[in-house]
């Protein structure tokens, strides 16, 4: 039997991390030029290890007895194709620091559990890691992005 509170926060957190902006942006190529390629390389690490916690977070939920949630992408991401990558960029920071945001109360809620927990704040570390990464890109000149 599932521990079902459990398995619908860890369905929260794999939204979170499977349904963001810059996986969203991998199939809608946002417009860049040639100073982009910093950026670029920062959200491809953003994205990979998106996906690869959103894979353990989708297994934890499974070994528990409980069913990954389907999901889709906000609407409000269509608005975003063929914008250029400079000004996603702000976008993708404000939705990051509020991913992290809703990243620290779901490590809190679920405090009760000692492995659901701790891949929670794995979470949170590599959220907060990106968005350094992103932040430092916001510091350089746009051609050197």
């Amino acid at each position: 039997m599932s521990d079902a509170p459990t398995i619908d926060v860890l369905n929260r957190l794999l939204v979170i991390e499977y349904r963001s902006l810059p996986i969203y942006l991998t199939d809608a190529t946002p417009w860049t030029h040639p100073g982009d390629a910093k950026a670029t390389e920062t959200l491809g690490h953003l994205v990979a290890d998106q996906r690869e916690m959103a894979i353990r977070i989708a297994d934890l939920i499974l070994e528990r007895g409980g069913r990954v949630e389907n999901s889709v992408f906000p609407i409000e991401f269509t608005d975003m194709n063929l914008l250029s990558l400079d000004f996603l960029l702000g976008e993708i920071r404000d939705r990051q620091r509020q991913n992290i945001a809703t990243i620290e109360r779901i490590v809190a809620s679920l405090a009760h559990d000692r492995e659901a927990h701790e891949l929670a704040e794995e979470v949170l570390g590599s959220e907060r890691a990106h968005l350094e990464a992103l932040e430092e890109l916001n510091h350089q000149p746009a051609q050197a992005r």
